[in-house]
């Protein structure tokens, strides 16, 4: 596409040649003719001129410079929006390798592309244009949305329901039983796993990440939501829209998030717990209560951030006092 069409895309201005073709898009050190990188501030921008690269995507208050320009507000969600707008995924035909197992009772959509040695059980439904690759499992009555990306050796569990655009990294397990036990008389004794899993549209899940299903009630995951690699997602946990959850968090049983929370790596939640929306956890942080929208919390256990920067302070005034404050209570 021409400069000026990937301005018109993305409601950008352009200075300079808009008549240039782009053909891909690169990092600053490694672009090349015909390619377009992005600079967010004028120290990449003054690198992002050095470079082969035809066309830089910058900030609406960048200087004039000796090549082609794209002014947005934005930088990175435009240079998003065109890696996408070049880079859709065009349809596979459909296949089913011979060293797949598809059940008879299974429903296939239209162009879904099934790998080597999958398993895919009665009663699934698989929707249109869907990928499934090399030793996944997909057990029975479960349901697939269109366009999902499944990677290599994921396993679906009975049940387990994703929506439309849904991608699993490889490793990811969803729908296992939850940590459900009771203890009597010194034995221990499973609880039911009776729920599901619930995936909405659009959702990202993050390799070796496992998310069991509902002991009585379903386990949800909301529209929009990307959680990482390493992460643990406990039953009956409910979360909303637009989490953003980094690597190795870890959720307990029952607890329920809101729409657009974001986790920091290595977070953790005790179970039954009632966390609002736009909240932001730091990493590290345990959580050990009910946490009220808009806040931002960290530390251990995790208290809001100023009160939490106070008590940094003051220990650290302590430490550096500590001769003269014995001395003073002698």
């Amino acid at each position: 596409m021409k400069i000026r069409e990937l301005a018109q895309l993305i409601e950008g201005i352009v200075e300079g040649d808009g008549d240039i073709d782009i053909k891909g898009m690169s990092g600053i050190e490694t672009a090349k003719p015909g390619d377009l990188t992005f600079a967010m501030d004028e120290a990449f921008l003054a690198s992002a001129e050095k470079s082969r690269a035809s066309c830089i995507l910058t900030n609406n208050s960048a200087r004039r410079s000796s090549k082609a320009l794209i002014k947005v507000s934005n930088p990175k969600l435009s240079f998003l929006i065109i890696y996408n707008t070049l880079n859709t995924p065009k349809d596979r035909e459909s296949f089913i390798h011979p060293l797949a197992t598809v059940s008879d009772s299974a429903h296939i959509g239209k162009n879904v592309w099934i790998g080597s040695n999958v398993a895919v059980e009665e009663g699934v439904n698989i929707g249109d244009h869907v990928i499934i690759e090399s030793n996944s499992v997909v057990k029975k009555n479960c349901e697939i949305g269109a366009f999902c990306r499944i990677y290599p050796n994921v396993t679906l569990y009975e049940h387990t329901r994703l929506g439309k655009n849904v991608v699993l990294h490889g490793g990811a397990v969803i729908g296992s039983d939850g940590f459900g036990y009771v203890k009597e008389s010194g034995k221990i004794y499973k609880f039911p796993q009776l729920g599901r899993v619930v995936i909405g549209n659009d959702v990202e899940i993050g390799s070796n990440t496992t998310i069991d299903r509902g002991s009585l009630s379903d386990t949800v995951i909301g529209d929009g939501s990307k959680i990482d690699n390493l992460c643990q997602i406990a039953h009956n946990v409910k979360i909303g829209k637009n989490a953003l959850i980094a690597a190795q968090c870890g959720i307990s049983g029952s607890t329920i998030i809101g729409d657009n929370v974001t986790m920091g790596g290595q977070a953790g939640m005790i179970d039954n717990l009632v966390i609002g929306d736009n909240v932001t956890i730091g990493a590290k942080s345990a959580i050990i209560g009910n946490i009220k929208s808009g806040s931002l919390v960290w530390g251990i256990p995790a208290r809001p951030i100023a009160q939490m920067k106070r008590q940094l302070a003051v220990l650290s005034w302590m430490e550096k006092h500590f001769k003269a404050i014995t001395k003073l209570l002698k």
